[in-house]
């Protein structure tokens, strides 16, 4: 009769003890792949120095691009304000800036003040931004004023009562045509005129009109009660607007030209090109349009382009100039005094 066989260990030792002599037969047959590695062979050695080649250009490509990026956006950070200065030299400032280049080399920088005096601001910001004074002369320096406003060329001597010849683009039906800010189609049929685009009359804004504004030296005004698009600017304290006027019957006559705030002189050195140009001689043109004796500076000076800054995108996006002077102003006054074409 066979004795009954006593276990010592568990089943739960004796699976323990079997996984620990397996990992050991494991741990061995390791040892001996790594004492005897398999054999280099020349393919296996070509394969391999293929491979650290790979990773090498890669590793190289990575490192130049990083590099490449690196000195990209050094750049970017070195260029772009560069950049903004140019597209914008006036990006720091919150009011409008207009620069006028002239072609003596001159530069007239002045803050347009479009919130103050809206009316004549933006009549001003309107023809500016449409090149309207773009290659046009300065017509006449005294008195402490030097204006501007459309004249290509100094009128003709003698053109008295003669539009013909003074020069002026609200009087050229060719310039008028192309200039396509204001539609075309309001000014045909109805015996309308396509030069009648500038024979607009705008109302003064209600603080522009003051005499201790407007006596300063550096102001920009609009001449808005006898012209849509003639300016000037004060080169001396309490400049005057009388103006002498040669009378068809030979006989002579003092008018007042009356302006309105649109701005004042950005810096100094403004108001000093403004007093050097009146200072070039002024010469007197005896009879030219309306009568007045301007005294344009000699040699002409031109203004080459004036350059608009700063301006409100929701307001000059899709600008409608007509629609915009037969409305109120703040002071809930019309704009438009005279327009016979668009009324």
């Amino acid at each position: 009769m066979k004795q009954k066989r006593n276990y010592s260990l568990t089943a739960k030792e004796r699976k323990a003890k079997r996984m620990a002599a397996e990992n050991k037969a494991a741990r061995k047959s390791q040892a001996a792949v790594v004492k005897n590695p398999a054999p280099v062979t020349r393919e296996s050695a070509e394969r391999a120095m293929v491979q650290s080649q790979k990773q090498a250009r890669t590793t190289a490509i990575a490192v130049g691009a990083v590099c490449a990026l690196a000195i990209l956006l050094i750049l970017v950070a070195l260029i772009a304000p560069v950049i903004m200065y140019i597209v914008n030299p006036y990006r720091g400032y919150k009011s409008v800036i207009a620069r006028f280049n002239l072609s003596n080399g001159m530069k007239l920088e002045f803050v347009i003040e479009e919130d103050k005096y809206d009316t004549a601001a933006t009549n001003f910001i309107f023809l500016a931004t449409n090149g309207f004074f773009d290659n046009t002369v300065f017509y006449d320096a005294q008195n402490g004023w030097l204006r501007f406003g459309g004249y290509e060329a100094q009128p003709a001597t003698n053109s008295q009562g003669d539009y013909g010849r003074t020069h002026h683009r609200r009087d050229s039906e060719a310039y008028c045509r192309g200039f396509k800010a204001l539609a075309n189609s309001q000014f045909t049929g109805d015996n309308r005129k396509i030069t009648d685009k500038f024979r607009y009359r705008l109302r003064a804004d209600s603080e522009g009109t003051k005499d201790r504004i407007l006596e300063q030296e550096g102001v920009l005004a609009f001449l808005y009660s006898d012209t849509a698009t003639e300016f000037q600017f004060s080169y001396m304290q309490q400049a005057t607007n009388l103006i002498d006027s040669l009378e068809s019957n030979g006989s002579h006559k003092t008018y007042e030209l009356n302006p309105t705030m649109v701005g004042h002189a950005l810096n100094a050195n403004t108001v000093n090109n403004l007093k050097k140009i009146a200072s070039s001689n002024p010469t007197l043109n005896p009879a030219i349009t309306s009568g007045y004796l301007w005294r344009p500076p000699a040699p002409d000076i031109k203004i080459e382009s004036v350059k608009v800054y700063n301006l409100n995108s929701a307001k000059w996006r899709d600008f409608d100039f007509i629609e915009y002077v037969k409305g109120n102003d703040s002071s809930g006054n019309r704009r438009l005094s005279s327009w016979q074409s668009v009324l």
